[in-house]
């Protein structure tokens, strides 16, 4: 029963995003008009045969994704999945992001419920989502310095805007370092202990304040153990980092050359630094906006930093309009008929614990 109850509440949260797309206002040239009024009359713009190469973009771009997964858990589990069902996973992921808000948190939950019928803890697949995030989230700051470099060395911020420069490149720095603070929480189990502490007394806390609580210490303490062991496991053998390294380099490019594409198809393959830089500052925005896909933030920051860093405004608000409305709708097409098959085909219970265990 609960299944199909999120089935419809996933339903319902399409169809709002959907109709935000089609009313959400804003203002082109002087003129307000909708997000996908926008879009309509940005196409007479674009060049659509460029704009078609989105559909080999996204496809490589989400199989890729699935690759990281993949790479690391052949090398550490000798696990053998295949690369289809790897990619349509990936896809169902994707499309959950996209449309169910909770920080990016839902991914991982659903993450660890498909992955569940191939013996994997939800300790091991927290430490793959969160190795694949950190993977992709380096290889964004070192790209957002290597265009700040080249857009300091062009020359086409104004020197009043360099300050979004050094707020972009504070906030890679920031996301190294919170990297870094992880990497120090799992080296050592005293760390991972007194973590296991905090967690404890405030499901103490909770459960005083609201005579509830659904907190299983024995899980918690599994979940925790799992994810260090995969990571002494990567430390002692860091080879199984190269292939997921790899991929998660051509999934963080191929994620900008989304908006790069749509950037070309205007006749602006010249942007593609500033993309680079905005996209880093939009990222850190959207993980903390509790909407579906960090809509609204997300397209806020991202125009923003790209009117800064020298896009004409008209051309940054298209191309990233433009591309949330194709990539949301393409989300759709490709991710929802698999995610509502495999959420209600699979006769278990929608949960990250195993009831067994």
């Amino acid at each position: 029963m609960f299944k199909k109850i999120l089935s419809i509440v996933t339903i319902a949260f399409v169809v709002f995003l959907g109709y935000q797309a089609f009313s959400e206002t804003i203002v082109l040239e002087g003129e307000e008009m909708t997000m996908f009024q926008a879009t309509l009359e940005s196409m007479k713009d674009l060049n659509l045969w460029v704009l078609l190469l989105l559909i080999p973009e996204q496809a490589a771009m989400y199989f890729s994704a699935a690759q990281i997964y993949f790479a690391f858990l052949k090398e550490r589990h000798k696990m053998h999945i295949s690369k289809l069902k790897l990619t349509r996973i990936a896809l169902e992921i994707n499309f959950v992001n996209h449309t169910m808000p909770s920080c990016g948190m839902s991914g991982l939950a659903y993450l660890a419920w498909r992955l569940r019928e191939l013996k994997v803890s939800a300790g091991q697949v927290s430490f793959i989502h969160a190795l694949r995030y950190a993977i992709c989230a380096i290889m964004n700051t070192i790209q957002t310095f290597i265009a700040i470099a080249i857009v300091l060395i062009v020359g086409c911020v104004p020197k009043e805007n360099y300050w979004y420069l050094w707020l972009a490149a504070a906030l890679a720095l920031g996301v190294q370092l919170l990297i870094l603070t992880g990497l120090i929480i799992v080296r050592k189990q005293k760390n991972v202990d007194w973590v296991m502490l905090k967690i404890k007394k405030l499901a103490s806390f909770w459960t005083k304040k609201f005579k509830k609580s659904r907190f299983n210490p024995d899980f918690a303490e599994r979940f925790f153990t799992d994810m260090r062991q995969d990571y002494l496991a990567l430390r002692r053998n860091k080879r199984m980092l190269w292939r997921p390294a790899l991929w998660g380099l051509l999934f963080s490019f191929l994620e900008l050359a989304t908006y790069w594409v749509v950037g070309i198809a205007m006749g602006h393959p010249e942007m593609l630094p500033q993309i680079m830089i905005a996209e880093g500052v939009a990222s850190v925005v959207g993980t903390f906006m509790i909407t579906p896909g960090g809509i609204g933030g997300y397209e806020g920051a991202f125009i923003a930093v790209l009117a800064a860093t020298g896009v004409d405004l008209t051309v940054a608000t298209v191309v990233v309009i433009t591309t949330r409305i194709v990539v949301f709708f393409g989300t759709i097409a490709s991710g929802m008929g698999f995610y509502q098959q495999a959420l209600l085909s699979r006769p278990d219970k929608f949960s990250m614990e195993k009831k067994d265990e």
